[in-house]
């Protein structure tokens, strides 16, 4: 009977749980808050990486193309490509360039000026804007969407365009940024594509070495060291047709006999502990029953796993103080017979008190 209890119990808080928003405490919005403004104070600084196009850049629809033609002014021209994938160009007319290289429309350019009315032309194409693919700011962010950037920007800047991060109580920021590059085709590194900014180690299977492919490399960036360590390495380049996403945080959820039961972010981009989780929900009711605390939690099957904790003892240091993970519920169950005395006690200091004030 005790168990089926406790389950109904167990059950109701979980159901109530979900339903419930992630409470955000005032110091992680005050957290926060800090974060956005040295964020936004570091995009004003030079990075520390130079802008440059990528080497392997393929030029696509809308992007801006400089053509000069050495000694032939009339030719030279800042010219547009069009939706469907051609720049127009006087003696030559519509010129297809979608998914070549800027140094491959120069080459296509010379041989069509060489078959018309110049003997040896001298072509150079400048790539001035990237319009084609737009940089995809996704997750904890105040402004998630699609953003135009006309040269190569720092992450730091790029962040900056979306306007920091959140510090709304479902969408506050976790331990990293996952920066997607776009897809592009050739000869992956040799092997896969996740890596961090300041280790190129991989943790995907290895592409045998004359395989030709479309990859991408997804480059993870821990958001402490970014804006704390003052290393340009962590402020990568972001090109267009990348994709941003800053990892949302976790929730935890404390439910039972506390003061102030509820989910709440991982907010301090690292961990908490069992009794830092209680005191953040405010602490334990004095018909708590704090030897008999659980952990609820799934692993990666799906699986239940309930592990009893005693707060007494963690409190003495007898006791390991176990992290809390994303997802995890610490529930402390409460004792019938001591909120009946408690109520009792309460009620006589209520009646006592009303008599001395009759008095």
């Amino acid at each position: 009977m005790k168990r089926l209890c406790v389950g109904v119990i167990l059950f109701l808080g979980v159901q109530w749980l979900s339903a419930q928003q992630p409470t955000v405490p005032a110091n992680a919005v005050e957290e926060m808050h800090n974060w956005n403004e040295r964020l936004l104070e570091a995009a004003q600084v030079p990075g520390g990486n130079s802008s440059q196009i990528p080497r392997d850049y393929k030029i696509g629809p809308e992007d801006l193309i400089e053509v000069s033609v050495f000694e032939v002014p009339e030719l030279s021209r800042a010219v547009r490509v069009s939706a469907g994938g051609a720049v127009s160009l006087p003696l030559i007319g519509a010129v297809p360039v979608v998914g070549l290289s800027p140094l491959e429309v120069e080459k296509k350019l010379t041989e069509l000026l060489r078959q018309s009315y110049i003997k040896d032309p001298q072509v150079t194409v400048f790539l001035k804007e990237f319009r084609s693919d737009p940089v995809s700011i996704v997750g904890a962010v105040k402004m998630p969407g699609l953003y135009y950037i006309q040269t190569e920007k720092s992450l730091i800047e790029v962040l900056a365009m979306a306007q920091g991060f959140s510090d709304g109580p479902t969408r506050l920021p976790g331990q990293e940024i996952l920066i997607t590059h776009k897809a592009r085709t050739g000869q992956p590194p040799v092997e896969a594509s996740l890596a961090t900014a300041d280790s190129l180690s991989s943790e995907t299977s290895a592409v045998a070495a004359d395989e030709k492919t479309d990859w991408a490399e997804v480059v993870e960036v821990p958001i402490k060291k970014l804006l704390e360590s003052g290393d340009p390495k962590w402020n990568v380049p972001i090109y267009p047709g990348d994709v941003v996403r800053v990892v949302q945080a976790g929730t935890y959820y404390v439910a039972g006999d506390v003061n102030h039961p509820g989910g709440f972010p991982l907010t301090d981009f690292e961990h908490v502990t069992t009794l830092q989780a209680l005191a953040i929900a405010g602490g334990t009711k004095r018909s708590a029953k704090m030897g008999e605390a659980l952990i609820i939690r799934r692993d990666a099957s799906g699986n239940r796993i309930e592990t009893k904790v005693d707060l007494k003892k963690i409190e003495r240091g007898q006791a390991e103080d176990l992290d809390i993970g994303a997802n995890d519920i610490l529930f402390v169950p409460g004792s019938v017979t001591k909120q009946a005395v408690l109520r009792a006690v309460e009620a006589t200091i209520q009646v006592a008190t009303g008599v001395l004030i009759w008095r």
